[in-house]
């Protein structure tokens, strides 16, 4: 057996590093023993650091030749033996405890997760001192107090009265709306730590998106409201509604069988057509007299848009069409009650024989324009008996009539979806 100061340089400095690294990791073992308040481990650590120090600097001395320490021989195998188990002593106790901390809350392990929250959130003590804050919370603080918020007070402040660009959207309820686009709603509630001190704790919880629903539904039933308000008024009207629209499809109909009929003979006159041609204007002329009094035994119409069709035909008119006819059965009947009065009066005061009907559609409402190939009126355009009553139809169903007279007479008659 040979001392350690017989050994060569090699083992000697080997030996002495790993005495080193020993320490080191039962340095770091006593520091965690004190954070986690093993007070006996602590000690226990605290004298196996302070022996290996020692040695350390025994064997330095040894080394160096020293005259104080020329006299120390020990063997050299039990200080292998003595080192290896206390290094492996170290090293169990170091991955013991980075075991414990991977798998155990620790302060920085709950202040990263915090961190990670949606939400922002925010601890106070009993004397009103922030003691824990996430990110989220420091920058909603940014936003609100213009700096970062470090007492209760300041944070009651903020919300009381908050920066330019935060809107507070209802102040019972703690819901403001930031610059950044999102809407929190702050809560606060008093909790006790383990102790019994008393804690406040701050939520600033995001609520953007249930906020949104929120507004989409509000829309939502002020719509229902407006619907169930028309059906109501339409209920409570509903015997003067039919009577109305009864006389006043009665009178749309009677004056466009009137105007057929005077156009209609006119032209038969001007032109030197056979009696029985005459004749049969007349009957047409007794027909629509006739309505005046059997209105509502009046035959249904089976192909409405046919029949404008034949009977701008048998004035000379011919109607192009630019666009599709909308889908909606009354919808319809009204752009052909337009397109009906804008023959006769095409015929009647213009001169023409074309009509033209071009359709616009933006998603939501249909236009359509309704122009001839007559003259240019010369001065305003006065709604007589048949576009008063169109007017009038229209409007009640939602839609909207307009007339131009310069540079050309247009007509331009605006459907919206049939909806309750």
């Amino acid at each position: 057996m040979s001392s350690f100061a017989a050994c060569g340089n090699l083992q000697q400095t080997v030996l002495i590093l790993l005495l080193l690294g020993t320490a080191l990791l039962q340095l770091f073992v006593a520091i965690e023993d004190v954070a986690g308040q093993r007070y006996l481990f602590t000690v226990f650590d605290s004298v196996l650091l302070m022996a290996e120090l020692f040695y350390a600097k025994t064997l330095l001395e040894a080394r160096e030749g020293t005259d104080s320490m020329s006299s120390f021989a020990v063997e050299v195998v039990f200080f292998w033996i003595l080192e290896a188990g206390l290094f492996i002593y170290a090293m169990a106790r170091y991955i013991h405890m980075k075991m414990q901390m991977r798998y155990s809350l620790s302060q920085e392990s709950i202040k990263e997760g915090s961190d990670n929250l949606p939400d922002g959130i925010c601890f106070f003590d009993e004397y009103g001192t922030v003691r824990l804050i996430n990110k989220k919370m420091m920058s909603i603080g940014m936003m609100l107090f213009g700096k970062e918020i470090q007492t209760l007070d300041e944070l009651h402040c903020a919300l009381s009265c908050p920066q330019p660009g935060v809107e507070c959207l209802d102040q019972e309820i703690a819901l403001y709306h930031f610059p950044d686009g999102a809407v929190h709603r702050f809560t606060e509630s008093a909790i006790a730590d383990r102790d019994g001190k008393q804690i406040t704790e701050v939520i600033a919880a995001d609520v953007t998106e249930l906020y949104a629903k929120q507004e989409e539904l509000n829309c939502e039933n002020i719509r229902l409201a407006d619907a169930n308000r028309r059906m109501k008024w339409i209920l409570d009207n509903m015997s003067d509604i039919v009577r109305e629209e009864e006389t006043l499809s009665m009178k749309i109909r009677v004056h466009d069988d009137i105007g057929h009929s005077i156009l209609a003979a006119k032209k038969a006159l001007i032109q030197q057509q056979d009696i029985t041609v005459i004749r049969e204007n007349a009957v047409l002329w007794e027909t629509a007299v006739d309505l005046l009094y059997r209105a509502n035994n009046m035959p249904a119409v089976e192909d409405e848009w046919q029949t404008v069709r034949n009977r701008a035909k048998e004035l000379g008119v011919e109607i192009i069409f630019d666009g599709s006819l909308p889908e909606d059965e009354f919808v319809r009947h009204l752009l052909l009650l337009a397109i009906r009065e804008c023959v006769t009066n095409c015929v009647r005061h213009a001169g023409g024989n074309r009509v033209f009907v071009k359709a616009a559609d933006d998603g939501k409402q249909t236009s359509y324009a309704i122009t001839n190939n007559g003259r240019v009126p010369q001065q305003a355009v006065v709604e007589g008996s048949g576009l008063s009553g169109l007017r009038c139809r229209i409007e009640r169903e939602g839609g909207s009539m307009e007339l131009t007279d310069s540079p050309r007479f247009v007509l331009t008659v605006t459907l919206p979806a049939r909806e309750i």
